[in-house]
């Protein structure tokens, strides 16, 4: 009996050690996401992360979920230039540190240049393509957020709407007419957070150790299989990824026209503009499209020959740090992004109609 109470109470003590130990030491969570029974999957706030796939970056979220900036929904002064970033993976950037971070420079420069406080906010969430972001974009940040600037990247997928994102995404009426679209709510993962969380004592299971690997590992088996989940990249051989130059032709969507002819007009007051990556695939018949409409149109194929910095030998997806080509820019390519964005937005910033002047006396 005696031994017996001592080896409870001794697994007892292990157990709320290690609870607090993954809890409290800075490390990466296991469950990196929540799901919003508005918008759907968001970042977790307030989290430690740590990746090293491809470059290194070692950083938190702050209270909205975001990476890098802790800047509140509004400004706190007219002498404030606020800029937003929209995008996917390449904008969150988590594959650099956070001072090789395009925005982290571009906020610097552009500081510099206009001789006033710069603020960027970074909205980038891996994956998170046109239908997903545009939504969040128009329903949740334009109406929370201070801006006189929006950058917002697209690629060549979008014109066909490629996502791969569990979000609520815009889809189109028998009228054309743009609404909400809930698929991801049908997920085994986010119906199985619902009963979690429908028990009180687990309703914030998230921040707790052990339900959240339970969790995550009862939805990864059903969703991703036994292997993928528990042996994650040693499961089995991890596919080359293809880098090859490639042109591509789409018949824009229906659905693709209406986000981009909607998104611009979402904040009045605000200039907003499409950035332009021609990687994976070209994008060319995007940039055509955006410019035959009169969008404001920053084309990054300007900055990148495909994989090299332009004027350069610099491959700005080779990252030496794991000795591996990535997916995404390297500390090179975000730099070459900042200088190339800060030139264009200083010297057209006229056209743009930003105000970009100091109230200071």
């Amino acid at each position: 009996m005696k031994k017996g109470l001592i080896f409870l109470l001794g697994t007892v003590c292990s157990l709320l050690f290690f609870e607090l130990y993954l809890r409290y030491a800075r490390i990466t969570p296991p469950i990196l996401k929540y799901y919003d029974h508005d918008f759907g999957s968001q970042n977790r706030p307030y989290i430690h992360y740590m990746k090293s796939r491809e470059g290194y970056f070692v950083g938190n979220t702050n209270y909205a979920g975001r990476f890098r900036e802790n800047y509140s929904p509004l400004k706190d002064s007219n002498n404030v230039l606020r800029i937003l970033l929209i995008g996917d993976s390449f904008v969150e950037g988590i594959d650099v540190l956070s001072v090789n971070h395009f925005a982290a420079r571009l906020e610097s420069d552009l500081a510099t240049k206009f001789r006033r406080k710069v603020e960027i906010l970074n909205f980038g969430r891996g994956n998170c393509t046109l239908y997903a972001s545009s939504y969040y974009y128009i329903n949740y940040i334009v109406k929370n957020y201070d801006a006189d600037l929006v950058l917002y990247f697209t690629e060549a997928r979008d014109i066909t709407g490629w996502n791969d994102y569990p979000s609520t995404i815009f889809s189109l009426d028998s009228n054309n007419n743009l609404k909400p679209d809930f698929t991801w709510k049908n997920r085994f993962d986010y119906k199985i957070d619902l009963k979690v969380k429908s028990f009180g004592l687990f309703s914030d299971y998230e921040k707790s150790v052990y339900p959240s690997l339970v969790y995550r590992a009862i939805s990864g088996i059903k969703m991703y299989g036994f292997l993928p989940t528990t042996f994650g990249k040693f499961a089995g051989e991890i596919p080359e990824q293809d880098y090859t130059p490639r042109k591509s032709e789409f018949n824009i969507s229906n659905l693709s026209e209406a986000i981009f002819d909607t998104l611009p007009k979402a904040k009045p007051n605000t200039k907003f503009i499409y950035v332009v990556r021609n990687f994976p695939a070209s994008s060319d018949q995007l940039i055509t499209y955006l410019r035959t409409r009169k969008y404001d149109v920053i084309d990054l194929t300007d900055t990148f020959n495909y994989f090299y910095i332009k004027g350069t030998n610099t491959n700005a997806y080779y990252f030496k740090a794991t000795n591996s080509y990535g997916g995404h820019w390297n500390h090179e390519g975000h730099k070459a992004v900042a200088s190339f964005l800060s030139n264009r937005i200083f010297i057209d910033f006229s056209n743009y109609k930003m105000n970009t002047t100091s109230d200071e006396k």
